[in-house]
């Protein structure tokens, strides 16, 4: 006997992906972001990391009108992707040295905003194609931000990177 499924229609598809998103922003918002602003020495990836912070609060009051322009009340939902990579980095980051941690929690980031931007692009496609317009473009503004961070991200992977090579003292 199978399951029945209970997402059964693209506005239900929506609210999922919604639910999850809502939960994706909240944690990073709330504990993931805080965590990295007070782990990193390179006060470069500090202050980006902080920046942040206060673009995730506003992806989240958008995720909030979202729900609100579909007549709904937004609910979380599990963030599987995104525990995923938050264990990731925690079991591995003590085995990292020091000078290049930076460096390896500016890859973590870099992997919770293609995680996020994925999320995004499908769940703006489901509001397209159903003619969420608003929901879309709530949507869209997000992952305009999260592609945004994803460049600096990237430029700040690059220079430490090159930082680390430099300043190598053994093979």
């Amino acid at each position: 006997m199978s399951i029945p499924p209970n997402v059964e229609s693209p506005r239900e598809l929506l609210l999922e992906q919604l639910g999850r998103l809502l939960s994706t922003e909240s944690l990073l918002e709330r504990r993931v972001l805080p965590e990295l602003v007070a782990s990193t020495d390179d006060d470069e990836l500090k202050q980006t990391f902080a920046a942040h912070v206060e673009h995730t609060r506003k992806h989240v009051a958008n995720i909030r009108k979202a729900f609100d322009a579909l007549g709904e009340s937004p609910g979380g939902k599990p963030t599987p992707g995104l525990d995923g990579l938050r264990a990731e980095r925690e079991q591995t980051v003590e085995q990292i040295a020091p000078a290049l941690r930076p460096g390896f929690d500016c890859a973590a980031a870099m992997g919770a905003e293609h995680y996020e931007i994925n999320a995004y692009d499908a769940a703006v496609r489901v509001a397209e194609a159903i003619g969420e317009q608003q929901v879309a473009t709530l949507l869209r503004e997000n992952l305009a931000q999260d592609e945004a961070a994803l460049a600096v991200l990237a430029g700040h992977a690059d220079r430490l990177a090159r930082k680390a090579a430099n300043g190598r003292t053994a093979p």
